[in-house]
């Protein structure tokens, strides 16, 4: 053996260490890694597209300290995802992974180029019998029709995973029958249904917003939150709908959480939508009046009820809030 071979041979073997150990390295984090790199691919869920781990938000902390809390119990990440998400929506996730029938239209032409450059390598490797006049001719033949071959199959394969996706979007549970002015009468698991099968139709929105709302309202604020975040984030919802949804996590924030500064500054995202929103900035005063901040909040009041927009209605509501407020009521 030639020293120039085992030079190569030497320093192959040298390369082949680093990347064991890098490898071992990089599947082999610590737990702090760990908690970091999740803390950075979950979204806060009441900021502006901000990770958890760089949120001052009090939520964004507990999210964290759960992260933390399940890596040292031994949870694997995709558990931990999976609990955060089952309580927030996969809204959250900043990098959220491609799964489900998505992975087969990634996957197949992958899977056909790996084929089909794998059939030329082996028949480039396995010629004709070199005295057969015919045979290279034959070889490149038979390779430019493995190749169309295998270029037809991914396309097919394409097809029929579209076809077979856009086939179950019609066959899913329909919105055009379920309006949203009937939705009273339809039970909670309908409604999920129905928004699981259709995310993308233009009508899920305002149904998210009633079935979200029907949560808050029986106090069930973890299963209102996901549809609520859906909605703010959500191309389809139109300006109203995310002024009502900020709104909402505005007051489950505050009322299930205790989060004040959070709270009004989801509300101050829905009044640069919405400047006059009357329910809004009702809800500013409220939450100022409930979080001990009355003389805030009897500004906030006061302001509003010159508001020449307010009806008759809106005027007797924020006339009783601001006379609670005034007479420092304990926020009911």
């Amino acid at each position: 053996m030639s020293e120039r071979t085992r030079n190569l041979i030497y320093g192959g073997l040298i390369v082949a260490l680093i990347a064991v150990v890098g490898f071992l390295i990089a599947t082999n984090p610590t737990e702090a890694d760990r908690v970091s790199r999740l803390g950075a691919s979950i979204m806060c869920p009441v900021c502006q597209g901000e990770a958890i781990i760089h949120s001052p938000s009090e939520m964004a902390r507990e999210m964290m300290d759960l992260i933390e809390e399940r890596v040292g119990q031994g949870a694997t990440d995709q558990q931990i995802i999976d609990e955060l998400t089952a309580s927030y929506g996969q809204g959250i996730l900043l990098d959220p992974p491609v799964s489900g029938p998505t992975l087969i239209l990634w996957l197949a032409p992958a899977i056909a180029l790996v084929a089909g450059i794998g059939a030329i390598v082996w028949w480039r490797r396995h010629p004709s019998d070199p005295g057969d006049p015919t045979a290279a001719p034959a070889g490149r033949t038979r390779t430019a029709v493995t190749a169309l071959i295998l270029i037809g199959s991914a396309a097919a394969v394409l097809v029929a995973v579209t076809s077979f996706l856009q086939d179950r979007d019609e066959t899913a549970l329909g919105v055009a029958d379920l309006q949203v002015e009937d939705l009273d009468e339809v039970s909670n698991q309908t409604l999920e249904a129905v928004i699981a099968a259709n995310l993308d139709h233009p009508q899920i929105s305002g149904m998210r917003l009633a079935l979200a709302d029907r949560y808050r309202e029986e106090g069930d604020y973890r299963s209102a939150f996901p549809h609520y975040f859906a909605v703010v984030e959500s191309e389809t919802s139109d300006a109203g709908q995310r002024v009502a949804a900020l709104a909402g996590l505005a007051w489950i924030t505050w009322d299930g959480n205790g989060e004040a500064d959070t709270a009004l500054g989801l509300l101050d995202r829905a009044l640069e939508i919405q400047p006059g929103s009357v329910p809004v900035r009702f809800l500013e005063g409220r939450i100022l009046h409930c979080s001990g901040q009355s003389d805030r909040s009897e500004r906030v009041l006061s302001d509003l009820l010159q508001e020449p927009s307010l009806t008759v209605e809106w005027k007797q509501i924020v006339s009783d809030e601001l006379a609670a407020v005034e007479a420092r009521e304990v926020c009911a």
